[in-house]
């Protein structure tokens, strides 16, 4: 029993001493603005997206258009083939601008998509300054998992991130709404390609509880995408001509994984 007991304590300090499972608070500063730096991009940043979708009614398909603007103010332009849809997305001023036939309004940046079964915010880009009370809940050799609290307006009161400690990206999001132990939606990023020095996810998992939807993004990036300034604007874009699809979009993409 006491060899036991000393071999249990030699396993423990191990994994104290174990630089990789004891991030301390300014590590874990350091790869959240690392996670931040990853996701923001350089250059107008676009994605041509496949989507799967299925819910209580059935599922389908359709193809989007994603551009990711560069600089502090986290814009993002967003179009749905079927149904039509256009948004410019003002993170800094969590709202949206959303354009459907010939309507254009102002929605709050956790307004929900339905042709895609995400709210807005679910893609928009992760700030440091956004949360407080970081929390480590739990950690191992390659990833660590966080809890936090926005400071932003936001549809979700807590969300927990997975992050991977070598790219220092997430690669999963739980969110909770009005409570703490109200989980509603898990998005899941995976089989990441480097473009540049960003790890970029080629496939974005988002599974909605209270809705029972699944939605699955197949995506392909491209740096440095020609974009009329107008789409980025918010009192010319709702007037602009949408883009056109990429002839190397990403393939359509299956119904979601079970």
């Amino acid at each position: 029993m006491l060899i036991r007991r000393l071999l249990l304590a030699l396993a423990l300090l191990a994994v104290l001493a174990d630089p990789a499972l004891a991030t301390d608070s300014d590590g874990l500063r350091l790869l959240m603005l690392s996670a931040q730096d990853m996701n923001t991009p350089q250059t107008l940043l676009r994605a041509d997206i496949a989507v799967g979708f299925e819910g209580p009614k059935g599922s389908r398909t359709t193809d989007a258009i994603v551009i990711f603007a560069p600089g502090k103010d986290a814009r993002w332009y967003v179009q749905v083939r079927d149904p039509e849809l256009r948004a410019l997305v003002l993170g800094s001023e969590r709202k949206v601008m959303q354009h459907v036939g010939s309507v254009t309004e102002t929605v709050p940046i956790g307004a929900r998509v339905d042709a895609l079964g995400f709210v807005y915010e679910d893609l928009s880009r992760f700030i440091v300054d956004d949360f407080k009370t970081w929390q480590i809940t739990d950690e191992a050799p390659d990833h660590i998992l966080v809890g936090m609290f926005p400071v932003v307006e936001s549809a979700y009161v807590y969300r927990a991130y997975t992050f991977d400690k070598e790219k220092t990206v997430p690669t999963k999001v739980q969110f909770y709404a009005k409570t703490l132990n109200n989980l509603v939606k898990l998005r899941v990023d995976s089989e990441h390609v480097l473009m540049g020095k960003k790890w970029l996810p080629t496939v974005i998992e988002l599974q909605d509880y209270p809705e029972g939807t699944r939605t699955r993004l197949t995506i392909r990036w491209t740096q440095g995408a020609a974009v009329p300034p107008e789409l980025l604007a918010p009192a010319s874009f709702a007037s602009a001509p949408p883009l056109a699809p990429s002839t190397s979009a990403a393939s359509p993409a299956p119904g979601p994984t079970k």
